[in-house]
């Protein structure tokens, strides 16, 4: 495997984890350009129309859409002048890896990672944020702390073919770093996550975790009782979005 000294990046700030298992904590987020998807069907980011069945858009794709590439030390020069990248992540706060899709990047990442440790003494705590589409390498597992997957459903305008590897996601069902986070508008989406997921035993129910979809305060707020609801009766674990809760609609926070 050739050795790789550069990754192409889209954004990247410092904030709060707003979702999942470690909502709350400190992170800095590396957005990575690309993804195998087009959530919104295929079109939708050229023009803003849902097409394929699709009830919404990914909420990034005019981010994961453009970027740089950039040279590992270079990137690393830029977060420091920024986010103060290698004390911060020294001092414990998670460094978020998220897209798009970031494993189409994953030997990158890799390499990065292993940069970080050998130039800076840095062994970060490791988020990567996935659609659970391509199958991590061992060499990248070892060094991911967190694995924040996100199967996509039928109302992303996606066929099943290109949206669910039942291989795969059984091998992030089995990764006890996994946890899997669904965005739910309504009940039928819940039920499509229980009949392809969880009664198929293809999704260990124990490592998901339900949340209202939401791009504003009012609509987080409407359709937090519909979650709570469905995870009490499905013995399920809810995360809120705490980014909407506190900055509403901003982006890049």
């Amino acid at each position: 495997m050739q050795k790789q000294d550069k990754i192409a990046v889209s954004e990247y700030f410092y904030s709060l984890q707003g979702e999942g298992r470690t909502m709350g904590i400190p992170a800095i987020f590396l957005r990575l350009t690309g993804c195998n998807l087009i959530c919104g069907g295929k079109g939708v980011e050229k023009d803003g129309i849902l097409r394929d069945g699709a009830t919404w858009i990914c909420d990034t794709i005019d981010v994961w859409m453009q970027g740089t590439t950039w040279s590992f030390d270079d990137i690393t020069e830029e977060l420091n002048k920024t986010t103060d990248f290698v004390k911060r992540l020294k001092e414990g706060v998670h460094l978020v890896i998220t897209g798009g899709e970031p494993l189409l990047q994953q030997t990158r990442i890799l390499h990065y990672l292993e940069y970080l440790e050998e130039e800076h003494q840095l062994i970060p705590v490791v988020e990567i944020e996935t659609n659970a589409t391509i199958l991590p390498h061992e060499d990248l597992d070892k060094r991911v702390h967190f694995w924040n997957s996100s199967p996509k459903l039928s109302n992303s305008g996606m066929s099943a073919e290109e949206r669910l590897n039942i291989d795969i996601l059984k091998w992030f069902s089995r990764n006890d770093k996994t946890m899997f986070k669904f965005v739910l508008s309504n009940i039928e989406e819940f039920e499509e996550i229980r009949d392809q997921l969880i009664s198929t035993s293809v999704i260990d129910r124990s490592k998901i975790v339900l949340m209202p979809a939401a791009d504003s305060i009012e609509q987080l707020l409407e359709r937090n009782e519909m979650i709570a609801d469905l995870c009490i009766e499905n013995q399920l674990r809810m995360s809120t979005r705490l980014h909407v809760e506190i900055w509403n609609k901003l982006t890049g926070v």
